[in-house]
């Protein structure tokens, strides 16, 4: 039997349709818990672990463009877990840094997607998790 080539296979469908179950999964797992979307979480991780950043930096390493990054800042700002200020060395750019809350939250949204990420490992078992992170690492690091 012939091998089905890769755009019979539709990897690009089932890829999608796989990360947006995945992703409304882990977002109903953290609104339930702490009340923040994966959108939100994806940025206290990236604030706790580099520091304060500026709107422009967030974008580029989230891959969102500038009016989805100011919304997201805006609505965090609001619910008290980020603040923005002016930038020291550049008062046309705006920086952000996590709040004491912001912080805490994202330490439990961490948990919570760690235990996911477990989980997701046992269902695939060791050999396809090895995999899936090796070509999920290449196919996001390529450019």
């Amino acid at each position: 039997m012939a091998r089905a080539r890769a755009v019979d296979r539709r990897l690009f469908l089932l890829l999608e349709i796989a990360a947006r179950r995945l992703d409304r999964e882990a977002d109903a797992r953290l609104r339930k818990a702490v009340g923040v979307s994966t959108a939100q979480a994806a940025l206290l991780f990236l604030l706790a672990r580099r520091g304060e950043r500026r709107m422009s930096d967030i974008g580029d390493m989230l891959s969102l463009n500038p009016p989805a990054v100011t919304g997201l800042v805006s609505r965090m700002e609001a619910l008290g877990l980020v603040v923005k200020t002016a930038s020291r060395t550049d008062k046309r750019s705006a920086v952000v840094s996590l709040t004491e809350k912001g912080r805490a939250l994202g330490d439990t949204a961490d948990h919570i997607l760690r235990d996911m990420n477990t989980d997701l490992e046992a269902r695939l078992g060791e050999a396809d998790s090895d995999a899936l992170y090796r070509v999920l690492t290449r196919l996001a690091t390529e450019s």
